[in-house]
């Protein structure tokens, strides 16, 4: 089955299309047309907040074109930033562009050897890198090799030159706009030039895969790709308002790029900067996002700090309130995930329970003047997408890999239970006859970086790129993810089986946390199973149930016969062949740094089965 819809051409005397023109060109634009308004923000070390309008923003990215033109950067080639999530990546990534040079965010929990991988395969003429991180990139065997132009930021974001242009090239930040400074009035017409001849078609970024099966590749996106989806989200009425986002996902995924770079960029919004995510929270309540999106994760991460404010003495005297509140809003979100009708009265119930105390509590979260929130990445759990819309937070899903500019298909309020909604206008989406899903956009990139076999693996003989998802579109048109292609498990009986969907059943119940079945080529299935250490505790105080360690609580025979029942219940909505008959309980979190997960929080299922072989070996070896 094929969704699309074709945008139509504007008239001859309106601007080209997105797809024809290049940033530098949008960016122009904006700081004509919103030269005033902000652009970017951020809170200073001593609390106070800055602020650059377009007009200032632009020029910002001027002065830092002019400094790489001053060290050499030439047409076609790689800028690359080690850096959080401040002003002065989102300017570096830009002025790349306005040299018709290509940008490249590194992950900042990369390993030495994977940053090695990166950078040899792209070659950045120039690194800027964050104080903290120089020493790390440094002992990088490519970087120590090929010395390129190391350009160090300062601890707390600034956009201020030095006063004095160094005498010889730049090794700061403050350095290299001082020189971009000086220089602006020589290099300008080369400056120019180079925004000229930038073709839409050309290389913006290279965005390197999180990597859960092998190493990681370069994913060419160009100017059109990704201005497509720009002005195809606009199109399809979702951020029909004045686009403020807090900006706190690493920038080397393609979604955090979207919703911090691209998107303002076209729609000519607000960033806010938080560099470190532990003050998620305060830059939500400080900027009052209207458009907020976040991985999985992190929305479970907020649910826990919602239901400890709910728990707290000041909610006490309206707590019941509240929840009748919540009640009316998960009964009419649960009607509209089966597409059943809402009753008016129903509706108008909900209404006020959003305007009520609710408010209150989306207040304290910064997310009371949220119109659209989404959840990407990964799919997001239904308890959690529950959760919030218990609380009028309706978390809408979205669906799109780096290789086609981020979100290609996107709920636009439609519901149904799991969808990631509708093909955004220009893109396509069918299911093969193996049910992998394909997908067709102006989005899609023209291929891997140095990989010509594997661009070629990617795409369909009549041109569809394979997602390596599997899925279903619905009578609707809407699509469902069933599971990841690779990670369909095999039983040595010869049945497929889907692991997120029985992994899903299981994450998050009251004190477990990460869940990885276990099964390719066995008899059966098994399961690892991580815990929170905080909420385990808390569970057996309220059930008095001793111990005080994490292991001696894990041994118990109350808490294992507790996630006895956690996991019967999940095996009656299973097929015998999908049920868990095995676990075992892990007393500690996977992480990015200890090599479980990747940067964007998915499993890396290989290296769990690696270092947890001698745990999946007992469990088939016991009677």
């Amino acid at each position: 089955m094929t969704a699309t819809t074709t945008p139509k051409e504007p008239p001859e005397a309106e601007a080209p299309p997105v797809g024809a023109r290049t940033v530098p060109q949008v960016l122009a634009e904006r700081a004509g047309d919103k030269a005033p308004y902000p652009a970017v923000s951020w809170r200073a070390g001593d609390g106070s907040v800055t602020t650059l309008t377009w007009a200032e923003y632009r020029e910002l990215v001027l002065d830092t074109a002019t400094g790489y033109l001053h060290l050499g950067v030439e047409p076609g080639q790689t800028v690359a930033i080690l850096a959080s999530n401040r002003v002065e990546h989102l300017v570096a990534d830009l002025a790349a562009s306005h040299c018709a040079a290509a940008s490249v965010s590194l992950y900042p929990t990369l390993a030495t050897e994977q940053l090695d991988h990166v950078v040899a395969d792209a070659e950045p003429r120039v690194i800027v890198v964050e104080e903290s991180a120089r020493e790390r990139i440094e002992r990088v065997p490519w970087v120590r090799e090929n010395r390129p132009h190391l350009i160090t930021l300062p601890p707390q974001q600034s956009h201020k030159a030095e006063s004095t242009p160094p005498a010889g090239p730049p090794t700061t930040w403050t350095q290299l706009l001082a020189a971009g400074a000086e220089h602006r009035t020589l290099l300008a017409e080369e400056i120019e030039r180079r925004i000229g001849s930038i073709r839409p078609d050309d290389p913006l970024t290279y965005i390197y895969t999180s990597g859960t099966t092998g190493l990681s590749k370069g994913v060419i996106l160009t100017h059109r790709n990704l201005l497509w989806d720009a002005e195809a989200l606009e199109r399809t009425g979702c951020f029909a308002y004045d686009y403020r986002v807090v900006s706190s996902l690493p920038l080397a995924h393609v979604a955090e790029r979207l919703w911090s770079i691209y998107m303002p960029l076209h729609l000519g919004g607000h960033v806010w900067c938080c560099p470190d995510a532990h003050d998620l929270l305060d830059s939500l309540r400080a900027h009052r996002p209207s458009f907020f999106m976040a991985v999985p994760r992190v929305w479970e991460k907020l649910r826990q700090g919602a239901e400890m404010f709910l728990s707290l003495p000041m909610t006490e005297n309206k707590r019941e309130a509240l929840q009748a509140d919540r009640d009316t809003l998960a009964q009419e979100w649960l009607l509209l995930q089966d597409d059943a009708p809402v009753p008016a009265e129903l509706r108008t119930a909900a209404q006020l329970a959003r305007e009520g105390a609710l408010r209150d509590i989306r207040e304290a979260f910064g997310l009371d003047r949220t119109l659209v929130t989404g959840a990407g990445a990964a799919p997001l759990r239904r308890d959690v997408a529950e959760f919030f819309a218990s609380l009028g937070i309706y978390v809408v899903q979205a669906y799109g890999l780096t290789e086609t500019s981020g979100v290609a298909l996107a709920d636009r309020g439609g519901q149904g239970a799991g969808s990631v909604g509708l093909p955004l206008p220009g893109a396509e989406v069918r299911i093969a006859p193996d049910g992998e899903i394909e997908l067709r956009c102006p989005g899609n990139t023209p291929g891997y970086r140095n990989l010509k076999d594997a661009t070629a693996e990617l795409y369909t003989a009549d041109g569809w790129l394979r997602t390596g998802d599997v899925g279903r579109i619905d009578a609707a048109g809407r699509l469902h993810i069933t599971d990841r292609k690779k990670e369909i498990l095999v039983s040595s009986s010869g049945k497929n089986i889907a692991p997120t969907a029985i992994e899903s059943l299981l994450a998050g119940r009251l004190f477990l946390d990460q869940v990885m079945v276990v099964g390719e080529g066995r008899p059966y299935l098994v399961a690892l199973l991580t815990v929170e250490a905080q909420a385990l505790k808390a569970y057996a105080d309220t059930h008095g149930i001793p111990g005080t360690s994490t292991d001696a609580l894990l041994d118990h025979p109350a808490i294992r016969a507790q996630v006895q029942t956690i996991v019967d219940q999940a095996n009656a909505l299973l097929s015998r062949p999908e049920q868990i008959k095995r676990f075992v309980l892990l007393p500690s979190l996977w992480g990015i740094e200890s090599g479980e997960l990747t940067p964007t929080l998915k499993m890396r299922r290989a290296a769990i089965s690696k270092r947890y072989r001698d745990q999946i070996e007992a469990l088939y070896q016991q009677a």
